[in-house]
């Protein structure tokens, strides 16, 4: 069964269905997480935002010229994720209204642009459908069997085979607890500098008394290994879903973590689940970039793609005739925002595009709820791309292009229609 596959209860509804959805997701999400409400208050009026020319070498060797504009809500995490290294070559501090003439000023000096506008101004930069749209979040969810050996099947097959077998091997057992001393302290010694070294200047730090609220409305998960706490996070029930609301370690585990401690949270959680007859876990946000070390961890727990976590979009326009605008598209795929569905798009670069390559590209990045996917079958020349290798198969397409045209093909709905 391919996993590049619609989500049944997703792609069945109508587009009022999924909208009501969205607006449900949306008014849980404050209730959660309710200190985020000023965030976004923030998105909607604050007009500053930065202009910056990065230059550096990306994750996988090759160099690169991004031009970032934006109001800085993704900014770290997109040098974390994209570059080894880099520099900022000019810095422009700049609004909203003005900002337009500093990216008109340096887009020619580079290879890929990069909007971090946000809402409810994404959509309105876009509106002529030059960039890619990329969800700055995506939700991912688990919706559970009705018995434990049912779920273990919707778990992807390296889990069930080494993660599994890892949480028995290191003798780690889950212990409950609402108590507020052990929240206080999860608060302290695993909440705070777990955030602070995973998500850095992005980090959005949940106050002390919402963690220990919650936590004592649902339960603080606390994995032992021997006598010592080697992970924990907080969980919540609502209308018969366990959110997974905040995770955390001992400071000394951050850099180097227990062997599948991080796994055994996920296990025992899923199990807290359904010893508690609920239906689904939400495992909460996770990036776009399908090469995400956080999506890709929860998509091996068998957790659904759904975007409808954020409304905000991260804009992407690679150059054209620019092979490091190429290699970036090659070394991240995304899930994209197009047609009211989530389209996985994928960048192959003088590679035959074959039954197995497909194959290979499903069993690395395949995740439910990404309901269709582009490949563009880009080649090194600067024509045009061959259109006999163009295809469309079930929810796969295949564009042709070359060096010269291939943003045109990425960023842009393409011309390739779908059956």
């Amino acid at each position: 069964m391919t996993r590049f596959a619609p989500t049944p209860y997703l792609s069945a509804m109508n587009p009022v269905s999924k909208a009501k959805r969205v607006c449900n997701r949306l008014l849980s999400f404050i209730q959660l997480y309710g200190q985020h409400l000023p965030l976004a208050c923030g998105m909607l009026f604050s007009m500053r935002c930065k202009v910056v020319l990065l230059r550096g070498t990306i994750n996988g060797g090759d160099s690169l010229s991004l031009l970032y504009a934006g109001r800085g809500k993704n900014y770290h995490y997109l040098l974390k994720h994209l570059f080894e290294e880099c520099e900022a070559v000019e810095a422009q501090k700049t609004v909203l209204p003005a900002y337009g003439r500093h990216l008109a000023r340096l887009e020619p000096q580079a290879d890929v642009v990069v909007l971090d506008i946000g809402w409810p101004y994404h959509r309105l930069i876009n509106r002529n459908g030059r960039y890619l749209e990329v969800p700055d979040w995506l939700n991912m969810d688990l919706e559970l069997a009705d018995s434990w050996e049912e779920t273990v099947r919707l778990f992807r097959h390296t889990t069930r085979r080494q993660d599994l077998r890892h949480i028995r091997l290191q003798g780690y057992r889950c212990e409950a607890t609402s108590d507020p001393a052990a929240l206080e302290r999860f608060y302290d010694t695993m909440y705070l500098p777990f955030i602070g070294s995973r998500h850095g200047h992005d980090a959005v730090k949940a106050s002390r008394r919402h963690v220990i609220r919650r936590g004592r409305q649902g339960c603080l998960l606390q994995i032992f290994q021997e006598e010592r706490v080697v992970a924990a996070g907080v969980v919540y029930p609502d209308d018969g879903v366990l959110f997974f609301l905040w995770m955390g370690m001992p400071a000394d585990c951050i850099e180097d973590p227990p062997r599948a401690a991080v796994s055994a949270l996920y296990y025992f959680g899923i199990r807290h689940a359904l010893d508690h007859d609920l239906w689904a876990v939400d495992f909460t946000g996770s990036r776009a970039f399908l090469n995400d070390g956080a999506f890709r961890f929860k998509r091996k727990w068998g957790a659904v793609a759904d975007d409808s976590f954020s409304p905000s979009s991260l804009l992407i326009r690679p150059q054209n005739g620019r092979i490091a605008a190429a290699r970036f598209c090659q070394r991240f795929p995304v899930a994209a925002r197009r047609g009211g569905t989530l389209e996985g798009l994928f960048l192959g670069l003088d590679e035959t595009i074959d039954a197995e390559w497909l194959e290979r590209l499903n069993a690395q990045y395949g995740c439910e709820g990404i309901d269709r996917v582009t490949v563009v079958a880009c080649s090194g020349a600067a024509g045009p791309g061959d259109p006999e290798s163009a295809f469309v198969e079930g929810n796969v397409r295949v564009i042709a292009a070359g060096l010269g045209d291939f943003a045109d093909h990425y960023a842009k709905q393409p011309a390739v229609p779908w059956p």
